[in-house]
């Protein structure tokens, strides 16, 4: 019951793709902060920090949802709707319009979209941090045989 396919994807396939995302939208969220604090400097040029900038959200909002579902199918339900706000704030900004920054507005923009971009950054960590911690005091249930599952380093600490 513990380690069971879900869906006809293969639990180490959704592991690697859920890595993946992560990772991508770890990169996209440091970047798009990166390159907005630089224009709070304003030693760059701002259309080019713009152009950067929306080239980038594009991936972060796939990888979003392929985290998501990759989330679900692999039957974890909390974490896959933590997640959620994200999606609903990627969906909400590209309906309004407001998905991509505009060189002549960005300045008056700069302090809300910097506060948004270190939000969803620590919130994401946060899902990450938490997730982590849930994993390493796992603890199998008692109806699991000893030496099953993938958790069989937990079933020894267990033992012992």
């Amino acid at each position: 019951m513990i380690n069971q396919q879900r869906s006809t994807l293969s639990n180490w396939f959704l592991n690697r793709v859920i890595s993946c995302t992560t990772v991508l939208i770890l990169l996209c969220l440091s970047y798009t902060t990166k390159l907005l604090r630089n224009l709070k400097d304003d030693s760059i040029n701002p259309i080019q920090i713009c152009e950067k900038i929306n080239r980038v959200k594009g991936p972060g909002y796939v990888a979003h949802l392929i985290l998501f579902f990759g989330l679900i199918f692999r039957g974890w339900w909390q974490v896959g709707l933590l997640n959620f706000p994200f999606i609903f704030y990627s969906y909400a900004q590209y309906i309004n319009g407001e998905y991509r920054l505009d060189h002549t507005t960005v300045f008056s923009k700069l302090s809300k979209e910097l506060g948004i971009s270190k939000a969803q950054a620590f919130f994401f960590v946060l899902i990450i941090v938490g997730t982590f911690i849930e994993w390493v005091f796992w603890a199998p249930p008692k109806y699991i045989p000893m030496d099953e599952g993938w958790h069989i380093i937990k079933n020894i600490q267990r033992a012992h």
